[in-house]
């Protein structure tokens, strides 16, 4: 019984985390560049020492990995100069106050610098220097290579970075990713195209989280009738099993 009710309340933390999750993905359904996030989970049974033929010593079921989908999100169209999008594998980079950053959300302006800066004012790094513009006279074009134009002048090339497959990053909040350990390098994108007045939205699925949210909120309630149920047994061998009349 007591195996039951510890059962029950990894079961019931498991599934509140995976609903953490859920409601990230929901809140984040129209921001640029977000990639939606779910949990695995591990049951894991451990064995009496030298006898295979006795039951599970103990279960320990828990949340094993968050895990982000880094599907492409679809294409969304604004017409404005410095909205970019990755066709393709790999990332913006941009340097932060805690160092570089990598990001999908190419929702980019200028400072009273002229510098190339993301939302949030980080600025952008291109392949030799950072995205820089002393005054604005022609129009700013940027290829699909991730080459910027001022009007027949060249300002740079976006760095798009990438990394080796499955991605070993972690999120950062506001789109940012940071590698996961120092050991994972740069890699050159296998294939990417810029485009212009173009951006990544959400890759999070509205029907398909909330089909997930209805059935964790379920299973939830199931484990906690389960727990009331061992609570209610364990009381009565307590209290009544064995009483002298």
């Amino acid at each position: 019984m007591i195996q039951g009710i510890h059962t029950a309340v990894q079961g019931m933390t498991s599934l509140m985390q995976k609903q953490d999750q859920i409601a990230n993905n929901l809140a984040n359904i129209n921001t640029t560049g977000f990639k939606q996030s779910g949990v695995f989970t591990k049951a894991y049974h451990k064995y009496l020492d030298n006898d295979e033929r006795k039951v599970f010593a103990n279960r320990q079921l828990k949340t094993d990995e968050v895990f982000i989908d880094y599907r492409e999100g679809p294409m969304k169209k604004t017409g404005a100069t410095l909205d970019l999008m990755i066709k393709g594998s790999g990332f913006f980079t941009v340097m932060t106050p805690n160092g570089v950053r990598y990001t999908r959300n190419g929702n980019f302006s200028l400072d009273d610098g002229g510098y190339l800066v993301t939302a949030d004012g980080y600025r952008v790094l291109g392949k030799d220097e950072y995205i820089k513009f002393d005054e604005l006279k022609h129009q700013i074009m940027i290829n699909e290579d991730g080459e910027v134009f001022h009007g027949e002048e060249s300002r740079g090339r976006l760095r798009i970075a990438d990394f080796k497959k499955p991605y070993r990053l972690v999120r950062e909040g506001n789109s940012l990713f940071r590698p996961q350990l120092p050991d994972n390098p740069e890699v050159q994108s296998p294939g990417f195209a810029i485009q212009q007045g173009y951006l990544e939205g959400s890759n999070s699925n509205v029907v398909k989280n909330m089909v997930e949210m209805i059935s964790a909120f379920r299973n939830y309630e199931a484990d906690q009738k389960a727990l009331h149920a061992q609570n209610e047994t364990l009381d009565k061998a307590v209290n009544q099993v064995g009483r002298v009349g």
